[in-house]
């Protein structure tokens, strides 16, 4: 059977985000490759713990090769028990004006901390060091998946359903390339959840239906840190009520303004 949907998650709470607490240094020592907070580790568990949960049943891991995304996956590997995918093809996102476009580490590296890391996939596609436009990434996100697809339906007929962890403009790229629509809004929360099905006797990519949008409803503190290509910032439409929702939970998240700015092209 081919594949027949796609969850696509974007990571937790990044440590950098939280500026309660000194900064944590990058576990695989490549600058721009922060691990999650103690907060972005909580919505990671109810993350995991709903897509567990999920039928059909998620049967492949794929993952950014950044480390943040594979902290954010790596309870579902264990409670599937199935090997996590690092494609460097679905990885971050960096503008071409940026400074610096970092690599993610080796898999090899990733392996040292994530015990299920397959060490056997070929990556389908590694971003330029030079860094993409807006374009060249959506170009990027459509030829990573139409492989990915082809290999599952001829290499691995029984997978069915898999899920994508990414980042925020990357599952935007990958959403936009499974409907064929380059201006579709998706929701990118930390943490969220679209879920794709293809559509019965369509072929490829471009023809898939978007059944869930950036779905926050499995977080307890609902959706954070959406944000959108049209502004190139975290939306925040009601600080209050925000920070309110955090205390209720005990996270305390200081210095947020209504629109602030993405840092470096890291999302």
């Amino acid at each position: 059977m081919p594949v027949e949907r796609i969850y696509i998650t974007r990571h937790g709470f990044r440590s950098n985000w939280d500026t309660t607490v000194p900064p944590k240094p990058p576990p695989t020592g490549v600058d721009g490759d922060p691990p999650l907070s103690a907060h972005g580790e909580e919505q990671a568990h109810e993350l995991c713990l709903y897509l567990f949960n999920v039928l059909p049943k998620v049967v492949r891991i794929y993952t950014s090769p950044f480390y943040r995304c594979l902290q954010t996956i790596c309870e579902l590997s264990d409670m599937l028990k199935l090997d996590i995918i690092p494609e460097n093809g679905v990885g971050e996102w960096y503008g071409r004006t940026r400074k610096t476009h970092p690599r993610a580490a080796s898999k090899e590296i990733l392996k040292s901390f994530f015990p299920r890391v397959s060490l056997d996939y070929e990556p389908i596609a590694v971003p330029s060091t030079d860094g993409e436009t807006v374009q060249e990434l959506h170009e990027r996100a459509k030829s990573v998946l139409a492989a990915m697809i082809e290999d599952c339906n001829e290499n691995h007929p029984t997978i069915t359903t898999i899920v994508i962890c990414a980042h925020a403009a990357t599952i935007i790229a990958l959403g936009r390339a499974l409907v064929g629509d380059e201006s579709y809004e998706v929701r990118t929360g930390t943490c969220s959840i679209s879920v794709y099905d293809a559509v019965p006797s369509e072929n490829g990519i471009g023809k898939w239906k978007c059944l869930i949008n950036g779905s926050t409803s499995h977080l307890a503190c609902g959706e954070e840190r959406h944000w959108s290509f049209d502004t190139g910032e975290y939306d925040f439409l009601d600080v209050q009520a925000y920070q309110e929702r955090n205390d209720s939970h005990h996270v305390t998240i200081t210095s947020i303004s209504v629109s602030e700015p993405v840092v470096d092209g890291k999302v």
